[in-house]
């Protein structure tokens, strides 16, 4: 048995042009692909969401077609960013091959129960897997939602399947004048769903390695959470969250304290520092950032604090942003137990776009020089699904989370 994939690529103002070109090639590498995704870049009109999922499906009838919108694409060394320049690009991702088996189940994340519909989500793609999972791809909707529901809905399809790898993205429909992100519209065959999520399930013949690095290092002291109501951490060592913060964040500077205080993400982004949550596998921070502070002198936090978590000051620039690449490839060799792959898939967080600047779009060359591959595609997330080492796959932000795929 052995593992196909293909790969097709446009930049056609027309989304459906683009796709059926993109969908051509990709069919030609991979006739017969089991799972095909399409992702489109939110600077196509939403409309045309839907036109994109029908042709998909044309081209691919015996698949299992699914994708979405996200806030931008890389491939052959180049960066088509919809959130910083507002350029558009559609991909195909075919998996096929001989005994290779693909699944896709879809859901909208604004249920009651977030949890119970990740388990819904795992029971459903298993089911029609037909056989163990080896791994998947998770597209959530990232930080478009409030309160986030990614982790929960992870946290969900592991109460189905604990040994479950995954990575992956929020999808995205765009970015606000305020900073805070649309929610993106995915879709299943020719089914639309307006704030929707996918588990994407591989099994058969193939072998999968997942990574996660961000760069993030230890600058500072910390505090410990004491008090949580859901992503509202309201209290640290006793004190109110807000004052805990900016004491570490900005100190005694009162220019520096009041500019934290009208926006702390944005003031963490332009001066590359932000909480961390130490990893117990190693010299890794799960980032924490505070996105905004509450009336009550609360913090809210995306990434699934807790009680008894130990935030610590990190720091991350250029130079460290751009370690983190060679620091997931080594990760993602260790995990496959290879380092020759036939597809490769980066999940770069936006934010990284904003750290690296210009040198952003030379992550794929650099990842290049680490990791063999013979295909491979840039996803700029929204709020990535990543797993440090041999760990679980969690909800985080500021990462590169890499996804490889070879055969066994």
């Amino acid at each position: 048995m052995s593992l196909l994939t293909g790969v097709g690529a446009s930049t056609d103002g027309d989304a459906v042009v683009a796709l059926r070109a993109a969908a051509a090639v990709a069919r030609v590498e991979c006739p017969q692909a089991v799972v095909v995704l399409a992702f489109l870049t939110h600077s196509y009109p939403v409309e045309s969401v839907a036109d994109v999922a029908a042709a998909l499906a044309e081209v691919f009838p015996d698949a299992h077609t699914a994708g979405g919108q996200v806030n931008g694409i890389t491939f052959d060394g180049e960066r088509y960013d919809a959130v910083f320049a507002n350029k558009r690009a559609v991909v195909v991702i075919a998996f096929g091959g001989d005994g290779i088996r693909g699944s896709v189940e879809i859901s909208k994340a604004g249920t009651s129960d977030p949890r119970e519909a990740g388990r819904a989500l795992a029971r459903g793609a298993i089911k029609t897997l037909g056989v163990t999972p080896v791994g998947g791809i998770f597209l959530g909707v990232g930080l478009s939602h409030v309160p986030p529901v990614d982790q929960q809905l992870l946290d969900g399809i592991r109460d189905v399947a604990p040994r479950l790898r995954l990575t992956g993205s929020g999808l995205c429909g765009g970015m606000k004048i305020d900073g805070s992100y649309d929610p993106g519209v995915a879709f299943l065959g020719r089914d639309v769903v307006d704030s929707g999520v996918l588990l994407v399930l591989l099994g058969g013949g193939l072998r999968l390695g997942f990574s996660a690095a961000n760069g993030m290092k230890a600058a500072g002291p910390g505090a410990f959470i004491t008090r949580v109501e859901g992503a509202e951490i309201v209290e640290m060592n006793g004190k109110p969250a807000k004052d805990v913060v900016l004491d570490l964040l900005a100190g005694e500077s009162s220019e520096l304290r009041a500019m934290f205080e009208k926006n702390p993400q944005v003031m963490g982004v332009e001066r590359g520092v932000t909480l961390g949550a130490a990893d117990p596998e190693g010299d890794f921070y799960w980032c924490h950032f505070p996105a905004a502070f509450t009336p009550r002198g609360g913090v809210f936090d995306g990434f699934g604090p807790r009680v008894g978590m130990g935030l610590a000051v990190t720091r991350i620039d250029a130079e460290s942003c751009m370690e983190a690449v060679s620091t997931a490839a080594a990760m993602l060799e260790q995990d496959a137990g290879t380092a020759d792959f036939e597809l490769t898939i980066a999940f770069s967080c936006s934010l990284r776009g904003f750290t690296l600047g210009a040198e952003v779009a030379r992550e794929d060359s650099e990842l290049k020089k680490y990791v063999k591959s013979r295909r491979h595609v840039g996803i700029v997330a929204n709020g990535e699904i990543g797993s440090y080492r041999h760990g679980r796959p969690l909800f985080t932000g500021w990462v590169l989370a890499l996804f490889g795929a070879s055969s066994d």
